[in-house]
């Protein structure tokens, strides 16, 4: 009878799927994902252990669907670098939001792109929402093609790739390497010189995006 009654409480306990990836955030954040686990959740949430495999396979299954949302949360972050029309400074806002979601949600970071949930075929959803990420770059890079901003150095795709590793490359230094990577202990501010510095090189007129600040702009703060 004591099954029937936790399985009873874990139909009245609302959206148990969204609870569970909350608790699973919460503990990512505080102490990380190593002793994580569904039973765990469970417990605490004051469902059956069962309960949780209703929604979640595995932990791992978890852990993707947790990073699908935090790619989800980083795509609501550029939108305004996509309405953006020049193509440079489309290029600059992503870069600049791609650094500032990295500092404001590390752990979740992390997740996203480390090599904890791979092969990341095995995660249709995340596999699906790290290619619209490069997308994203792919058509701020093809956006400037077609207006004469971007120079065509290689084709799209490569180009895409290289911007992209230049934006993580920033980000991960930030995290990683603050305390020597910081200009004058100012990560925002360096990290807006790196990307303005990368993205002139790219331009057929670098004159206006490769004037660097003094102080972080808006978008980067």
């Amino acid at each position: 009878m004591a099954t029937d009654t936790n399985t009873s409480t874990s139909y009245h306990h609302g959206n148990l799927r969204q609870e569970l990836m909350e608790l699973a955030e919460k503990h990512l954040v505080t102490g990380g994902i190593g002793e994580l686990s569904l039973r765990a959740l469970a417990r605490e949430i004051g469902v059956s252990q069962t309960a949780p495999y209703r929604h979640f396979k595995d932990k791992n299954a978890l852990l993707a669907a947790l990073a699908t949302e935090g790619f989800r949360r980083f795509f609501a972050l550029c939108e305004a670098s996509e309405n953006e029309p020049r193509a440079d400074l489309s290029l600059l806002m992503f870069g600049l939001s791609y650094v500032q979601f990295a500092k404001l949600h590390t752990e979740m970071f992390h997740l996203m792109f480390g090599p904890v949930l791979q092969p990341r075929n095995d995660y249709p959803e995340l596999f699906a929402a790290g290619r619209e990420a490069i997308y994203k770059v792919r058509a701020g890079v093809e956006r400037g093609f077609k207006t004469n901003v971007i120079r065509q150095l290689d084709d799209v795709a490569s180009m895409a790739h290289t911007v992209w590793a230049a934006v993580h490359g920033v980000a991960r230094l930030m995290l990683d390497h603050g305390d020597t990577y910081g200009y004058h202990r100012d990560l925002d501010l360096q990290a807006e010189k790196s990307l303005r510095m990368m993205i002139a090189g790219l331009c057929t007129d670098p004159s206006d995006i490769s004037k660097l600040p003094t102080t972080p702009s808006p978008a980067a703060e």
